[in-house]
């Protein structure tokens, strides 16, 4: 058994289990609240942490696929040694000039996976960190749209391994595919959050709520010339 291959597919399927309904029955099993666990308190906290284990489980698979490609140039087809069943045999499809990278740019697909996946992991990072800043729907709208490439060249590697390759598919790639598609979805879904104010708790709301009134009085009397006290937060001006 291919651990690594394990290792790959368990980041993945646990961050679409967290990010799923169920994960939400697993946050109430075990009392998950704003005070302990956080991120799997709400709906949004836990998608958000799904989709960090899906772009993560993304990435290191794409890094292997990488190892793999550049392993084949230093020792050849037969070395590679990826093969799995009759159907999934990574070797020809990574070792295949025709395919293995990226028309025009020249670079290994799991170059692209790499950066693809380090971009989406940090919009989402960004979102987690700070769930109530203005540009919030400005990263889930790049990161729906960085996925939903990513899932256009899948289908396009998917038609390579069908039909020029003979149906011939490399297990590694399936994993990353499918890593970008559920990254896309959850995307999708947190963006249709945004937009349905469903984002912010009520919690949330309320300090969001007074963070804007504290900036409007202190933007207020800069613009008419008055003394504005510093202030920490929580203090009132």
């Amino acid at each position: 058994m291919d651990w690594w291959l394990v290792l790959h597919i368990g980041l993945v399927s646990s961050g679409m289990v967290i990010a799923s309904p169920i994960g939400g029955k697993i946050a109430n099993s075990i009392g998950a609240s704003e005070d302990k666990m956080r991120w799997l308190s709400s709906r949004r906290e836990r998608m958000l942490a799904g989709l960090l284990l899906v772009c993560l489980g993304g990435f290191t698979v794409s890094s292997h696929t990488l190892w793999f490609h550049n392993k084949f140039h230093e020792m050849g087809n037969s070395a590679i040694g990826c093969s799995a069943f009759s159907v999934f045999d990574c070797a020809n499809v990574i070792a295949n000039d025709d395919y293995n990278s990226a028309p025009l740019l020249g670079i290994p697909w799991g170059v692209v996976g790499m950066l693809a996946f380090a971009m989406l992991a940090w919009l989402a990072l960004s979102i987690k960190k700070e769930p109530s800043a203005g540009w919030v729907e400005t990263h889930l709208k790049a990161g729906l749209g960085i996925s939903t490439i990513g899932a256009l060249i899948a289908l396009y590697l998917v038609y390579v391994e069908i039909f020029p390759l003979e149906g011939v598919f490399c297990q590694y790639c399936t994993v990353a595919h499918i890593a970008d598609i559920t990254s896309m979805v959850i995307f999708f879904k947190l963006l249709n959050m945004k937009n349905e104010e469903l984002w912010l708790s009520a919690g949330e709301k309320i300090a969001d709520s007074a963070t804007k009134s504290l900036a409007e009085i202190r933007a207020g009397r800069k613009s008419r010339g008055g003394y504005v006290k510093p202030t920490s937060s929580g203090e009132e001006e």
